[in-house]
């Protein structure tokens, strides 16, 4: 079986960046019980090289099929990974990050009951891993 980790970039809204953190890591403890989750981490940008109040979120599961069972779960509820608004139907708002719009275009903070705009989501399969001795 190969553990899968889903890595989530967001932009907290402006001002509310401590507040979309604390959010962030009430929603992984919300998921403590599904079956073949391993828990996650809430990071922080910290060098001033994106946007302003970018975090990433993390889930680890033992399984592909295990995240994918917590899909169906989730998708009906306010939580950062789907839309608040369920007729959504927008890409990730990542280009942001690339072609300086962050601030000249805002962003729309429609995740997590209007606390984080998604930038860009990631689901991989560990491929290859090693822990330092």
């Amino acid at each position: 079986m190969t553990k899968r980790r889903d890595v989530f970039i967001f932009v907290s809204e402006p001002g509310k960046a401590e507040q979309a953190q604390d959010y962030l890591g009430e929603f992984l403890r919300s998921l403590d019980g599904h079956p073949g989750y391993l828990g996650g981490s809430v990071l922080k940008e910290c060098a001033g090289e994106l946007l302003p109040g970018t975090l990433v979120l993390l889930l680890d599961f033992e399984s592909t099929e295990a995240a994918r069972a917590l899909w169906p779960k989730i998708e009906n509820t306010v939580n950062p990974l789907y839309p608040d608004d369920k007729t959504d139907k927008s890409p990730d708002q990542g280009a942001a990050f690339f072609n300086g719009t962050g601030g000249a275009s805002p962003l729309t903070f429609s995740r997590g009951d209007g606390l984080l705009a998604r930038m860009l989501h990631i689901h991989a399969a560990a491929v290859d891993e090693f822990a330092a001795a």
